[in-house]
């Protein structure tokens, strides 16, 4: 992927067209190859249509894929390096799950290296030796997720893996992937409708409606901060001159990021003493009445941050803010 100096990222730039009976797919747009990309819509507005356009899985689509500047047009599913995972698992059934990792593996020419590095990052260990049929929900879109990247994909395409889960399994399985994706430096192409999966996972949201692209929408607020120090399966994150707790798996020195999510609430007073995880201090840099958000400065981080409801005033620059968040969720960046 492209970093030299002043180089704009690596880029999956499409324009599709594909009629399926009644419904008209027609897409443009060009998606940096970094982090998370949200492909976010209602029930049949084409989400996974366009994923199986973007794959080479639909054999009528016209038109143009281009990855990092190489064209994939005209060329068939295996030929473009990708990733799949679906919303059911789709294991071998006849496979444990070392013999489904390896399948991926085997048939691309990737060494066992990756593979142990897969069971590591997705902690695969105790179910190498279990058949599909045995393995809960989650275990398996775990497991099919390891297998789609020890093929060694350029991209990941995951179409609505968490839709069959539920929010237990759902809040479990969310921090694999966004591991995933950050320690094997694979970029991936998310479909899903739900708020949760892109406040946790989304590094930016795409929408989609009625077969056409419908722009851009702003990811849930976040901070980002290093890992300093590890405690079992707790880490200490260092945000400015903050110091956080936080669940998760890392090492010292990864980037993390903290997600404010949707319930944090903001006031102009301290909080005093309150059920909050975490209160930061913060100060207006911008307040845009109109376009309803707020600029603020978080330990030296720039956040924009949406009105609340009953929070329709213009606040005057330098104004002092306290955010208080009720529960910490982080993912590394």
């Amino acid at each position: 992927m492209g970093g030299g100096c002043g180089q704009v990222p690596d880029l999956l730039e499409f324009s599709l067209t594909l009629r399926l009976g009644d419904f008209v797919l027609n897409a443009a747009e060009k998606i940096p190859l970094t982090g998370i990309t949200a492909l976010s819509g209602p029930s049949g507005s084409g989400k996974t249509t366009l994923l199986r356009a973007i794959a080479g899985l639909e054999p009528t689509v016209e038109g143009h894929v281009y990855f990092a500047g190489e064209r994939w047009s005209g060329l068939d599913a295996g030929s473009r390096k990708i990733g799949y995972v679906f919303q059911d698992a789709r294991l071998f059934p006849h496979l444990d799950v070392t013999e489904n990792l390896r399948y991926g593996a085997v048939r691309r020419g990737v060494g066992p290296d990756r593979v142990d590095a897969i069971v590591k990052a997705l902690d695969l260990r105790p179910l190498l030796r279990r058949m599909p049929t045995t393995l809960s929900g989650g275990e398996m879109q775990r497991v099919a997720l390891g297998r789609a990247l020890a093929s060694g994909p350029r991209i990941l395409l995951m179409d609505e893996p968490l839709a069959g889960l539920d929010q237990a399994r759902k809040a479990g399985l969310m921090p694999y992937i966004s591991r995933a994706v950050s320690e094997f430096g694979v970029p991936a192409l998310y479909v899903s409708h739900s708020v949760e999966e892109l406040a946790f996972l989304a590094d930016r949201i795409l929408r989609i409606r009625d077969g056409e692209l419908d722009g851009w929408s702003e990811t849930a607020p976040r901070l980002v901060g290093q890992v300093v120090q590890v405690r079992g399966n707790c880490l200490e994150l260092a945000i400015g001159g903050v110091s956080v707790q936080v669940k998760g798996r890392g090492r010292p020195g990864e980037t993390w990021a903290l997600l404010l999510g949707n319930e944090y609430l903001v006031s102009t007073n301290p909080p005093g003493k309150s059920n909050a995880a975490l209160s930061l201090q913060a100060r207006v840099i911008e307040a845009v009445g109109e376009n309803g958000h707020y600029v603020v400065d978080v330990e030296g981080q720039r956040v924009t941050l949406p009105w609340k409801d009953d929070e329709r005033r213009v606040l005057p620059e330098h104004t002092a803010l306290w955010l208080s968040i009720p529960r910490v969720l982080a993912r590394p960046v």
